[in-house]
This record gives structure tokens, C-alpha cells and sequence, in this order.
């Protein structure tokens, strides 16, 4: 059960390179993000995770885009993936990847994932989904298509059948489950997160991934390491989005060791 693994989010990628969001060339970071990493964890990362809100609009075009900008053709692809991305110094890296809020659940696995359609597990309209690494489970949950979370039975319900594999688990979600002190990102949390904690309660989570407020930290939930990070697009300041007054912080991307003792990770900040 030892081997890393590199967690990205919110990347917000447009449809085409002459598109901003909110002034930020979101292609560019995220392709600057991939060429760092792949200059220094080539050899020692086996995979990358995004957390979602792969897209800015859930349109035909942003995700059509997205394939052709890194060569992806894989008719048989099944959510989460591995999908393959070809990028400099980083050839066929397989990539994992889960809907935000921003991304449209069906166009989302219609044109990534061909090899899914129809498929029964994804009639509710949420894309949960699940891979085994190395002994080690990704559970990878949607709490919906609203900025505002929702424990949705049908994700309560997958989450507690995952669990029963009874095998070590990574728990990634793109909404967060920690206050990080702006109100109205804070105001996106679920309302009920009792029946959640109850689940994990006695189970070997070595961890929880989130994304969606586009900040990095690191907390401890009901004895949970719970990890945040920093968007690949322009993160939230104190006033929750004020382009222009902000100065955009550099994204971060988050190394993830897993070993038989539990989750080491470290974060890196990448220039732009």
C-alpha cells in the first residue's frame, strides 16, 4: 500500500484560449500546473486526481475542448477513469477526475467517459464512482450540482456499500466540509453531515480530499485527516470574489503519500 499520488481541483477550464474567468487564463494555469509536476514528480507520483469543476460552463465545447487539449481519445473510458493525457514529460498520465458543481452531470460522462452510456449507476443524475489502488479504495462521492451541499441519499448509500469492502479508504468529494472563516463559501456546506460521520465511524478512512473553495488546509474531523486545496483557476479572497481588488495567489496541486501508516502529504505552489 505504498505509492503517491498528486490531487488537483477547480480548474474552470474554458472552451477556448481566448476565454478568462474573471481575467484568469484558466488553460494556461492548469497546463502550467501539469508541466510542473510532470519537471518534478514524473517519477514518483503513479497518478493525478482532480476534485472537480473540471470546466467553468458544463458545455459541449468546454469539454470537447478539454479532450482535444491533451489528446484524449478512449472510447471505452468508464468514470472516475484513468483517462490518459498526453502531456510533455508526462506521457499517458493516467488522470482521475469527478464533477464539481460547475460541471453538467450528463454532457460530463456522455463525451468523457462514451464507454458508460447507459449505465444504471449514474440514473440519478449524481456521478459517485469508485477505483482500488494498491489495496487501497478512492471513494468518490457527489454531493450535487448546486454550490451548496447535499447529503443525497443515493451518495449515502453508495458510500456505506463502498465502505463495506472493508478495505482502507481515500474519501474524495469536490464540496468541502470545513468552515474555512469567508460566510458565504462557509454557507455552501451541507446542512446535515450526521448520518456522513456515522458512516465513517469505525472504518479505516485514511483520509478526506476536498475542493470547491479553492483554498489549501489541513484539519482533523472525527479523528479524519480532512485536506483542502487551492484551485488550478483564481482562488476566492476574503470578499468572496472581487477581481478587482484581488491579487491572485499561484495554484497549488497537493503530493499524497500513501504508506501502511496512514496519508503523508505536502503541498506545492507553482508560479505562473
Amino acid at each position: 500500500m505504498n505509492f503517491s499520488f498528486v490531487q488537483i481541483t477547480d480548474h474552470h477550464l474554458t472552451a477556448s484560449e481566448g476565454e478568462y474567468v474573471h481575467g484568469f487564463a484558466t488553460r494556461y494555469a492548469f497546463r502550467t500546473v501539469l508541466q510542473h509536476i510532470a519537471g518534478n514528480l514524473a517519477a514518483q507520483a503513479e497518478f493525478v486526481l482532480s476534485s472537480g469543476d473540471l470546466v467553468d460552463e458544463g458545455s459541449q465545447a468546454s469539454y470537447r475542448a478539454f479532450l482535444e487539449m491533451f489528446d484524449i481519445h478512449d472510447p471505452r473510458a468508464l468514470p472516475p477513469g484513468p483517462l490518459q493525457l498526453s502531456q510533455p514529460g508526462l506521457p499517458r498520465l493516467p488522470f482521475y477526475l469527478m464533477p464539481g458543481n460547475h460541471d453538467d452531470r450528463a454532457l460530463f460522462v456522455e463525451m468523457l467517459f462514451p464507454g458508460s452510456q447507459p449505465d444504471p449507476l449514474f440514473s440519478t443524475g449524481l456521478v459517485n464512482a469508485a477505483f482500488i489502488y494498491k489495496g487501497t479504495q478512492f471513494i468518490l462521492l457527489d454531493w450535487g450540482s448546486e454550490s451548496k451541499a447535499s447529503a443525497h441519499p443515493e451518495m449515502l448509500g453508495f458510500l456505506e456499500k463502498a465502505l463495506g469492502s472493508g478495505l482502507p479508504a481515500i474519501i474524495v468529494m469536490h464540496h468541502q466540509l470545513v468552515p474555512i472563516g469567508i460566510p458565504k463559501l462557509d454557507s455552501f456546506i451541507a446542512d446535515d453531515l450526521t448520518r456522513f460521520w456515522e458512516l465513517l465511524h469505525g472504518q479505516r478512512v485514511l483520509g478526506i480530499l476536498c475542493g470547491h473553495v479553492h483554498a489549501s488546509y489541513e484539519v482533523l474531523m472525527h479523528g479524519i485527516p480532512v485536506y483542502g486545496l487551492r484551485s488550478t483557476a483564481p482562488p476566492f479572497n476574503s470578499h468572496y470574489l472581487s477581481p478587482d481588488s484581488a491579487v491572485w495567489p499561484c495554484p497549488h496541486y497537493r503530493v499524497i503519500h500513501v504508506t501502511d501508516e496512514g496519508l503523508k502529504t505536502e503541498v506545492v505552489e507553482v508560479p505562473l
